[in-house]
């Protein structure tokens, strides 16, 4: 990080103890209904409440920015988020913590959008892999930090304390910055139903992605626990994971960028399913030894963390490379928001119905049904893919706009009509003679002015 990008660790210190404060609470959350009784259900539930408050910030998060301006939105959000933690501590009332757990999600999603729009507007187009890669970085070592937290067995209020201080320390390096406020790019609207004509998989794979990575989360301390481990092992259990889950991204990059994305979203899948059907196999014969759930957080780790950014490029390679993918890109962020937001719900129901295994069972289905997905894709040709790039999914809807590939030779907005015949002429695939029958930006112009 060098040059244009230096300006921003003011931003990157607020980010890493945002992330980590989240780490923090969103896997304690778990530990701690568990340990009050309450049955997974009602547990799915209310840690699906937080994820409502992330579908109210990409709705009405803007208005408050807009009227108030990014220092003192940060410092409004982040402040209420802090009495909101600490509002856990005066009531047991499960009604209570639902809507405690609303603004939390409201929020935190509110200080993720106010960061980003900063890193999108003022880090120039040369600097913004980099900012985008640091960020990734920093996401991962924060969010596992927060997770490590928890073997230091704290109390219910020690716990929501000390996230509370963490959010708090984020707003001291925004409070102190003397960057100029940007400006808040307008929301765009796009038919879900019409971004899943035009590219299925990245849709699909998107909400799977935030079904899988975001139950795994909310609910495998639940799990766990259930099973007669401490938080010591769950602890070790989530990081096993988040740590396979940092090391796989380059690899999958290379490997997805040579082999296509529909390969490596397929391969991922499977690498999931096989984990979950390892544990569940393993459970049904009786080994209870606590390695096997950590061999199975292994093949999590290296499968699911992948699915949202490789759905992000398949995107990006079914449209025409001149054409801004902003749009897209904020439509799956909106569909892996929906799957996170399901996923403790389903979780809750399914490990209530089906006792032990309905954890693993859950990963497995899923998991399956997105390898057929990726089975019955056609694959993109080598010459109209996109790069890859490693975009985190604890974002904003900001964060598409800081997505570096379309800062390149992107002179066009998305256009859904274009787009779709775009891909429907990538999907005729190529004529008997091998060459084919998709059209570069260039020759599509000439095909216009000669029509």
């Amino acid at each position: 990080m060098t040059g244009q990008s230096n300006k921003f660790y003011s931003l990157f210190f607020s980010v890493f103890f945002l992330f980590a404060g989240f780490g923090l609470f969103l896997n304690s959350a778990g530990v701690e209904l568990t340990k009050m009784g309450v049955n997974n259900t009602a547990i799915g539930a209310l840690n699906a409440a937080f994820f409502v408050g992330a579908v109210l910030s990409a709705v009405a998060a803007h208005r408050v920015v807009s009227g108030v301006g990014h220092i003192r939105g940060f410092s409004v959000f982040g402040a209420v988020f802090a009495m909101a933690a600490l509002g856990h501590m005066m009531t047991d009332n499960l009604w209570a913590w639902g809507v405690l757990r609303v603004i939390l999600g409201f929020c935190y999603y509110s200080l993720l959008m106010i960061v980003e729009s900063w890193f999108a507007e003022q880090s120039a187009a040369t600097a913004r892999a980099r900012v985008l890669a640091f960020y990734n970085v920093v996401y991962y070592i924060a969010f596992t930090g927060g997770i490590a937290l928890l073997t230091l067995k704290l109390s219910s209020n020690d716990i929501f304390t000390l996230a509370a201080i963490l959010v708090m320390a984020a707003m001291l390096p925004v409070g102190l910055t003397r960057m100029h406020a940007p400006a808040l790019p307008p929301r765009q609207r796009i038919s879900l139903p019409r971004l899943f004509a035009i590219t299925p998989l990245a849709l699909v794979g998107s909400f799977i992605g935030g079904l899988l990575v975001n139950g795994f989360f909310t609910m495998s301390s639940v799990f766990l626990l259930k099973q007669g481990y401490d938080v010591k092992q769950i602890s070790f259990f989530l990081m096993i994971a988040m740590v396979g889950g940092f090391a796989v991204q380059f690899p999958v990059a290379k490997l997805s960028d040579k082999f296509g994305r529909r390969a490596a979203i397929l391969g991922s899948a499977l690498i999931s399913f096989c984990g979950a059907l390892t544990g569940l196999a393993l459970m049904f014969v009786g080994f209870e030894e606590v390695w096997v759930h950590y061999a199975v957080a292994g093949f999590f780790g290296l499968g699911l963390f992948t699915l949202y950014a490789l759905s992000v490029a398949r995107a990006n390679d079914q449209l025409p490379n001149d054409m801004s993918t902003v749009e897209v890109s904020r439509g799956l962020l909106f569909s892996y928001g929906i799957g996170s937001l399901l996923a403790p719900l389903g979780l809750g129901f399914v490990m209530d119905q089906a006792g032990n295994y309905g954890f693993y069972a859950f990963f497995a289905l899923f998991a399956c049904l997105l390898s057929l997905m990726a089975w019955k894709q056609k694959r993109v040709p080598v010459e109209q893919r996109s790069v890859h790039v490693n975009v985190p999914a604890a974002a904003s809807q900001v964060m598409a706009d800081l997505d570096p590939r379309n800062d390149s030779g992107v002179v066009r907005p998305f256009d859904e009509a274009e787009a779709q015949a775009y891909v429907d002429e990538l999907n005729r695939g190529s004529g008997e003679d091998g060459s084919t029958l998709v059209k570069t930006p260039a020759e599509n112009e000439e095909r216009k002015d000669s029509a």
